[in-house]
C-alpha cells in the first residue's frame, strides 16, 4: 500500500494500520531483544539449580571418602601392628636354624624334631598368594622336667615375633627320675614381601 493509498483511507482505518504496524514491531522487537534474554535467565536458573545438585553429590562423596581414609589409615595402623608379629623369610630361616639349640638351651633332651613348611593355615580358605603369608610348622618331642618345658613354652611364647602352640601334650616319660615327656606342634607364620602387602 502506498503512503498516496494510506492519506486516502479513513481516520479509523489508518490508526488500525499503525496499532498493527506498532503490535508487529513490538512482537519482533520482543522476539529480538526480549526472548534471548528470557532463554538465558532461564538456563541461568537451571544451570545454579544442577551445579546446586552436583555441589551436594560432591560434598556428599567428599564425606564419604574422608570417612574411607580413616577407616583406611586404621587398617594400615593393624596392618602394621600384625605385620610386626610375623616373620620374614630370612627371620623364618634363622628361627628353624636356632630353633634345636633353643630347646636344648632350657634343658630339655630333644627326642624328635620335624619341620613341616608352607602350610596354608585350616581356616583360611583363599589361596596363599593372595595373603602373601605361608605357615610353617615343626612337631616336636623333647624329654625333660617340667620346670625346663614350663621354661620352653615360655621362651617360645615370649619371643619377639608370634609363635603359636597348636597342640601341646605332656605326659610321665619316667617317674623316678620325674622326666617328663612333651610333644608339641608350634606354627610361625612368614610374610613373603613386606612391602608389596602395603
Amino acid at each position: 500500500m502506498s503512503i498516496g493509498n494510506l492519506a486516502k483511507l479513513n481516520r479509523s482505518t489508518r490508526n488500525s494500520i499503525f496499532a498493527a504496524l506498532v503490535v508487529i514491531a513490538a512482537i519482533a522487537m520482543y522476539s529480538w531483544i526480549v526472548t534471548p534474554h528470557v532463554a538465558y535467565l532461564s538456563a541461568a536458573q537451571q544451570y545454579d539449580s544442577a551445579m546446586d545438585t552436583f555441589v551436594d553429590a560432591s560434598q556428599t562423596i567428599a564425606r564419604k571418602l574422608n570417612g574411607r581414609r580413616k577407616e583406611l589409615d586404621k587398617l594400615r595402623e593393624q596392618f602394621t601392628q600384625c605385620r610386626s608379629a610375623l616373620f620374614t623369610p630370612d627371620e623364618d630361616k634363622e628361627f628353624f636354624g636356632n630353633l634345636q639349640s633353643i630347646l636344648e638351651e632350657t634343658g630339655c633332651v630333644v627326642n624328635s624334631l620335624n619341620l613341616v613348611v608352607s602350610q596354608q593355615h585350616p581356616s583360611d580358605k583363599r589361596p596363599e598368594d593372595t595373603t602373601g603369608m605361608v605357615a610353617n610348622s615343626t612337631k616336636f618331642s623333647v624329654i625333660g622336667r617340667y620346670n625346663s618345658i614350663i621354661k620352653l613354652a615360655g621362651k617360645l611364647q615370649n619371643n619377639t615375633k608370634k609363635v603359636w602352640v597348636d597342640s601341646f601334650k605332656m605326659e610321665i616319660f619316667d617317674f623316678s627320675s620325674a622326666q617328663l615327656k612333651c610333644d608339641m606342634t608350634i606354627t610361625i607364620y612368614t610374610i613373603q614381601d613386606k612391602e608389596a602387602a602395603l
